[in-house]
């Protein structure tokens, strides 16, 4: 399987929104896939969840209309997964019921090729974490019980990793165990996630997790501190998945959606108060 990854598009209804009064969300998701246009076909167009900022239908129109055609250019399915910010109800409104019905987008899309991509649905109203309940890890336990020819793909939007920000860390996945368990021996080559706006990579249950870089901007989980800050550049990535460990590549580019297009200067910057605040908010 060869899947382009993006995650984290904030889309708006309206299109003259920007995201922390900055970054045209619409016009960074434009710019960053006509830069990816020489990466050629692909088995699945990945997207791991916060595709929309508001929750609105309107927002989810915008996403498909971007990206339906560029799935079609690319001979793969769009495969879209709730985040935090998504409104699972809007989406289904838009896009139809998942596995498991309207307000949870569970689903599985088998690819042409043998290969699967399960996506589970880890967003809960009004919250920054991620949570799967057990009703969720039984569904995908008798899923990944009949393995797929291809393997499987599991897409999520938190990723089953320890964050690397005080922030993030307030808007965990859990439970992680419980997961683990099920993914253990399982036909799951990796586990897609987004959520972080930074790439990163680990493991659960002895499966690969890639987490990619963020389209509407991307987090500097290393120079900040005990702060929070984005600069603005848009990430996506390439994951081969073949014989042995997969294989995954990763671009990052300056944001064709900055208004200032000045990427030494951050699209925000939390003091250690306001990770606070927003951790008590959305958070744990």
């Amino acid at each position: 399987m060869r899947i382009l990854q993006i995650t984290d598009t904030h889309l708006y209804g309206d299109p003259a929104a920007r995201h922390y009064d900055r970054i045209d969300t619409g016009a960074a998701l434009e710019g960053l896939l006509a830069a990816l246009g020489p990466i050629g076909p692909v088995d699945a167009v990945v997207h791991t969840g916060d595709a929309s900022e508001d929750g609105t239908e309107e927002s989810y129109r915008r996403l498909h209309a971007i990206l339906d055609p560029v799935a079609e250019r690319l001979g793969a399915p769009l495969v879209v997964t709730m985040g935090n910010h998504d409104v699972s109800a809007a989406y289904a409104a838009v896009r139809g019921p998942g596995a498991r019905g309207t307000e949870v987008q569970d689903r599985v899309h088998a690819l042409a090729g043998g290969g699967r991509v399960v996506v589970l649905d880890s967003s809960r109203p009004g919250a920054g974490y991620g949570e799967l309940t057990a009703e969720q890890l039984d569904w995908l336990r008798g899923v990944l019980a009949e393995p797929a020819a291809g393997g499987t793909v599991l897409a999520i939007h938190h990723p089953p990793l320890v964050a690397a920000t005080p922030l993030l860390r307030s808007l965990d996945l859990e439970p992680l165990d419980e997961l683990a368990g099920v993914l253990a021996g399982s036909d799951v080559r990796i586990v897609l996630a987004g959520h972080y706006h930074h790439e990163m990579s680990g493991s659960i249950g002895g499966v690969p997790v890639h987490v990619a870089p963020g389209v509407t901007n991307v987090v500097d989980p290393l120079g900040a501190g005990e702060s929070e800050r984005a600069l603005a550049l848009s990430g996506a990535s390439l994951v081969e998945v073949g014989e042995g460990a997969p294989r995954v590549v990763t671009s990052v580019l300056p944001s064709a959606g900055d208004a200032l297009g000045d990427v030494t200067v951050p699209v925000y910057l939390f003091g250690s108060d306001q990770v606070r605040a927003i951790a008590e908010a959305a958070g744990r």
